[in-house]
């Protein structure tokens, strides 16, 4: 009886404890936003010094229970700056803003097969998150790159809907390949082309692996540098809809430099064909079956003559304000088990000429499940379908004449005139699609504590169609060959599979070590067909119809190569300060002789984190101080297969009024002959790797918690072995042969530069980079000392880019320009004629001259440096942007710089000027200096203004940005006002597609 006395008083007592427990226990509420206000759903919150804790919903909202008494709750994001918060006794609600933590040390780059703490790596990584690229509105991510990344040159030197860029990390280091290597979601995909598959909404992060030590791990294809991309991943809490919506109108960057006066163009014309030895056109007569009024008739004070109906404006005609559009729809969420993230963009880009845009559906999913507690499976998919149509057109054809007959059938000038813009506009065919599709799965196991196996199935798949169709009077191709059509094919394959351990862990407090060991083998097919007719009894069914043609031309191709690689990167760290990073990869390439197919590349990377040691304690405005060093060897396989083999090849030539087949020996081809095959012929068994030889000496350095921060390079990369085609004695039976030969050495210094001014509710940033590199031909092979980067150009009968020793690549070689010939008379001396009045005067030979025919080094493309800078201001819900990008100290040559206002200024003999010659229709020209121009510049690339509203002001919305942005806004140049100075990259300005200033309006909304 006792005992049950006993314990009913102990349950009693329970109960009553229970209950007073209960009472103490309180309801703490609260919602979670960034510095912008912004809700943050899925925000860890925890008690501290207990196991409790909460999540936010998707509204930033969360409810907690606390003890009665004082409680600290510690709220953590990633991506955010952990904070720790008292809460009061009798408190109740909690509201709390996190802090950026873009530039913590904590932050986690990736680094190709792995990932690390920003503040652990020890080789120069660039990273930039896609936050930062999302502010800006683009469709491409390789012009988003442009100024953001130190060591990285991105040259954008067209407007063409849909167009690329060149992408160089850290000079240009090869004759046969100097592209970076691109890896999506871990799937190389070759040089930056493979960027436009990816939607810049869906990217997460990207990093540049620069120096050899960190692009290592990529062996054969990171000579160039690797850009990896991350895209987003699901994150365990609610889900999350986004929807960012775009809209873009564009206009002209420049103001045209081109004929306005029907007089002007006559006056001139008259005076180029006297100068020229022919008779004058523009005196009222009909030639061809043109009538070309005379130089009265256009001025309107010939008696016997109407004045001159027209005065035809080709800019309004061929040009246009065109609207873009984009739209990206997303969701991603998960569970502890289960993540997920999907989106679809919409993208659709006209272009300034009429008839020509740019089309483009994306599609992404990746889905992350774990089978078991220690296995996930992940699988990525890309989709991307793209089509391109149309073409650039020009609008310097002549004013005095219209577009159209009276009858409405498109006016040409004489019978051989194949250059109506509108008609090719209207009538030529020009349209290409392509699907690229790609995949990827891995499986994650994690085996013990800090080892993992990973294995990974990777396919890019491409395929594209192009139509072309040019009838019979609208180009000379058409008219020549009665209707040229055109369907081609591109087929290609890219299977991938990989096999890697990862070890990380910690030995006692002083040691960590990373592992990582792997093998990976690759295959890639390509399959090219292409079918041309010729010869149509009418265009209505373009190329629609080749089996109605007379005659066809077939061709098609198949190549395979791969790629058998094993590599392994060791990490060790020593009282978190001293690091040690060494790589190693051995690659075998099927593209390479039976002697040389394999090849192995080390590098190594040491890191001193400084302010680590003890006696930088005492310095604590000193957040980050970290030296690093590397060297290594990286390899360069940029050949197409089968080089190293013997090969005979087919082509085809025209001769007695037809087509024939000829078969043997490959022949030379520099590009000028259009129905030849480039076969490379004979072979080499001993053709290997060129290989890149790079050392890097880098500081990082941060100071008040890492406001400040800058990180400073100098490198230095001697590249050998070049892979070159070398021409033979045609006695061996064939013309060329692959080999390796030849040094090129890029040195250089690189510096980033942050700074965040202010911070609270007023924040002000600014950052900054510079790049400076010096690249130098040191043997360009063949035992040569000057040889051509490319065959003859038409408008100055010679080519114009040299490699030479001792000078950078693809410089000038031309004439040296001595004003303007005032008397007829003398002898030129680079041809031999009489010297005309008006004519460019020329210095040739002497003692600085190059090569043959008493030439010159005439200019250099290659900048002395390119450089961006930023700043960034934020109040309240307001945020303002912008951007500048600049290039210094490059030259162009400028085929285009005979303007229409350059005419008028040219020498007569009342103009007796010595900055431009008179006009000549038979005038041969020739390349020199007079070309050249200065190609620097600094521009206004982007400014952006955005208002992000209260979370909730519009219900089920957690968060909405709207902003305007203005893209390509000014220019700031010395280069000819009517032209973009960013040209390509050797420097060869002929008129390009313009590219358009931009003005965005654009929406991005949180469900």
């Amino acid at each position: 009886m006792r005992t049950i006395y006993t314990t009913f008083m102990c349950v009693i007592w329970l109960c009553i404890s229970a209950a007073t427990a209960l009472a103490q226990q309180r309801q703490v509420t609260g919602v979670v936003t960034d510095q912008q206000g912004i809700t943050l759903p899925g925000v860890t919150i925890a008690v501290k010094g207990t196991s409790s804790g909460a999540v936010s919903d998707a509204k930033g909202a969360f409810s907690i229970s606390l003890p009665g008494k004082e409680a600290t709750l510690v709220f953590s994001f990633i991506g955010m700056k952990t904070r720790e918060v008292q809460v009061a006794v009798g408190q109740s609600k909690v509201d709390v803003s996190l802090q950026n933590a873009s530039r913590d040390l904590n932050e986690v780059v990736v680094v190709g097969y792995g990932t690390t703490k920003k503040s652990d790596v020890t080789g120069s990584v660039g990273s930039i998150k896609g936050s930062d690229l999302n502010r800006v509105p683009s469709a491409n991510v390789d012009q988003l790159l442009q100024g953001k990344i130190p060591g990285v040159q991105v040259i954008a030197p067209s407007g063409q809907p849909g167009a690329g860029a060149t992408i160089r990390v850290r000079g240009y280091g090869s004759r046969s390949d100097a592209n970076a290597l691109v890896v999506i979601d871990g799937i190389p995909l070759g040089d930056a082309g493979g960027i436009k598959q990816v939607n810049p909404d869906d990217i997460e992060s990207i990093e540049v692996l620069k120096d050899a030590s960190s692009a290592a791990i990529y062996g054969s294809r990171g000579a160039n540098g690797v850009i990896l991309i991350t895209t987003r991943r699901g994150k365990t809490g609610q889900a999350r809809i986004g929807l960012t919506a775009l809209t873009t109108v564009s206009t002209l960057g420049n103001k045209l430099d081109l004929f306005t006066d029907p007089v002007d163009v006559a006056s001139i014309n008259n005076e180029s064909r006297i100068n020229g030895g022919e008779a004058p056109q523009y005196v009222g007569q009909v030639i061809g079956g043109t009538y070309y009024p005379s130089v009265a008739e256009l001025r309107g004070i010939d008696p016997t003559k109407q004045p001159w109906p027209y005065k035809t404006n080709w800019v309004n005609l061929v040009y246009r304000n065109p609207i873009s559009q984009s739209y990206t729809l997303s969701a991603d969420g998960g569970t502890d088990k289960t993540k997920y993230s999907v989106s679809g963009n919409y993208y659709n880009e006209q272009g300034l000429a009429i008839k020509n845009g740019y089309e483009k559906y994306i599609g992404r999913a990746n889905l992350e499940q774990k089978l078991k507690s220690n296995v996930t499976l992940c699988v990525n998919i890309i989709a991307n379908w793209t089509k391109n149509y149309g073409q650039g057109l020009s609008v310097d054809r002549n004013i005095i004449f219209p577009a159209y007959n009276p009858d409405g059938t498109y006016f040409h000038i004489g019978s051989n005139d194949y250059n109506n813009p509108v008609q090719i506009a209207n009538e030529v065919l020009n349209k290409s699609k392509t699907l690229d599709l790609l995949s990827s799965a891995y499986i994650s196991w994690d085996i013990v504590k800090g080892l993992n196996f990973r294995t990974r199935i990777s396919n890019a798949f491409g395929n594209s169609i192009s139509d072309n169709y040019q009838p019979r009077d609208a180009t000379s191709s058409g008219y020549q060959f009665q209707g040229l059509g055109t369907v081609s094919n591109y087929d290609s394959n890219h299977l991938i599979v990989e096999n890697f351990l990862t070890y990380d862990r910690d030995f006692g407090t002083k040691h960590h070590i990373n592992f990582v060991a792997g093998t990976s083998y690759e295959t890639q097919t390509v399959r090219t067909s292409s079918i041309q007719g010729q010869g149509f009894v009418n265009d209505i069914l373009k190329d629609e119809n080749l089996a109605g043609a007379t005659t066809y031309l077939v061709a098609n191709n198949s190549t395979k190569s791969v790629l058998e690689s094993y590599y392994g990167r060791f990490n060790y760290s020593f009282l978190n300060r001293y690091l040690f990073t060494f790589t190693g990869r051995t690659d075998g390439s099927s593209k390479f002789g039976a002697n040389n197919k394999y090849a192995f590349f080390p590098t190594g990377a040491v890191a001193w984190k400084v302010n680590e040691e003890a006696f930088m304690k005492n310095i604590p405005q000193v957040s980050e101080l970290k030296l690093r060093g590397s060297y290594g060897i990286v390899g360069n396989q940029g050949i197409s297969p089968y080089q190293s083999l013997s090969l005979l090849g087919s082509y085809k030539y025209f001769t007695d009024g037809g087509f024939q087949t000829g078969y043997g020996p490959p022949f030379f081809n520099d590009g000028s002959n259009t129905n030849g095959k480039v076969f490379n012929g004979l072979g080499n068994k001993s053709l290997k790797w060129e290989t890149t030889r790079q050392l890097d000496i880098g500081i990082d350095l941060g100071l008040f918690n890492q406001r400040f921060t800058l990180n400073a390079d100098y490198y230095f990369k001697h590249t050998t072995d070049l892979l070159r085609l070398n021409q033979i004695a045609l006695s061996s039976g064939y013309s060329v042969i692959q080999i390796n030969d030849g040094v090129i050495d890029n040195k250089g210094f690189e510096m980033g530069v942050n700074a965040q001014i202010l911070q609270g509710k007023f924040d002000w940033s600014v950052g900054g980079n510079f790049n400076l590199n010096r690249n130098k031909v040191l043997n360009i092979g063949g035992g040569n000392s000057i040889e051509a980067a490319q065959g003859d150009i038409e408008a100055i009968r010679a080519p114009l880019n040299y490699y030479i020793n001792g000078y950078p690549a693809q410089v000038f070689v031309g004439y040296l320009f001595d004003g303007i010939v005032q008397q007829t008379g003398g002898t030129s001396p680079v041809d031999g004629t009489v010297q005309k009045a008006g004519d460019l005067k020329y210095i040739a030979g002497g003692p600085l001259a190059v090569g043959q025919n008493g030439k010159y080094i005439i200019g250099n493309p290659n900048p002395d440096f390119t450089y961006s800078f930023n700043t960034s201001l934020k109040y309240a819900r307001f945020d303002l942007s912008t951007q500048f990008y600049g290039v210094k100290g490059n030259d162009v040559f400028n085929f285009s710089k005979f303007t229409p206002s350059a005419q008028l200024q040219r020498w007569t003999p009342d103009n007796p000027t010595n900055l431009f010659p008179s006009v000549n229709s038979t005038r041969v020209n020739y390349a020199s200096d007079w070309y050249i121009e200065s190609g620097s510049f600094l521009r206004i690339q982007n400014v952006n203004l955005g208002y992000t509203l209260k979370p909730q002001t519009i219900k089920g919305i957690s968060n909405l940005r709207v902003y305007f942005s203005g893209n390509n806004l000014y220019t700031f140049t010395k280069f000819n006002p009517s032209f973009d100075p960013e040209v390509q990259e050797n420097g060869q300005f002929g008129g390009n597609y313009r590219k358009p200033r931009t003005y965005s309006l654009g929406v991005n909304v949180s469900f």
